[in-house]
């Protein structure tokens, strides 16, 4: 069976060249060998060859996809499912960090209340400002501290 074949113009070309940069771009898969650019636009592999915008268009396509510079769509998907999953689950673990701190602020806003119920400054019974000011000693910032040092019970509240 004889194959008819017919000389390259310039707008084969061109539009090869164009199939080639859409390759690149990732928008015609991931696959590209010349034996589909033969059945694709009906020139043999030598014919595309010769054409050094075409040999150039060709190289360029298949470095960028061998490169991982291009992704096929299923992987473009893949990773953006991934990704949509992963801001979600820090999302959640941000939402449970702000409760934790708000259960915590609250927590140093009782014992603040509950110091200056006894007569003190939360300065007086901050370790650091006692040390500096020498108004308590240690044996007195643990004992107004001591029943402090249960864990909060959950309020419900966020």
């Amino acid at each position: 069976m004889s194959k008819k074949f017919r000389r390259m113009s310039e707008s084969d070309v061109k539009a090869i060249i164009a199939d080639l940069d859409r390759w690149a771009g990732g928008e015609l898969g991931s696959k590209l060998t010349w034996g589909i650019l033969e059945e694709r636009f009906g020139f043999t592999r030598q014919s595309l060859q010769a054409k050094s915008e075409i040999k150039a268009a060709y190289d360029y396509a298949k470095k960028s996809l061998s490169g991982g510079l291009v992704k096929s769509r299923e992987q473009a998907n893949q990773d953006l499912e991934q990704l949509q999953h992963e801001v979600e689950r820090l999302k959640l673990e941000l939402a449970e960090y702000k409760r934790k701190e708000a259960l915590w602020l609250e927590r140093w806003q009782r014992i603040a209340y509950n110091i200056r119920q006894k007569g003190l400054q939360v300065y007086q019974v901050d370790s650091k400002a006692s040390k500096e000011s020498k108004m308590l000693g240690q044996k007195d910032v643990v004992k107004i501290l001591r029943p402090f040092e249960i864990d909060v019970p959950e309020s419900g509240r966020v």
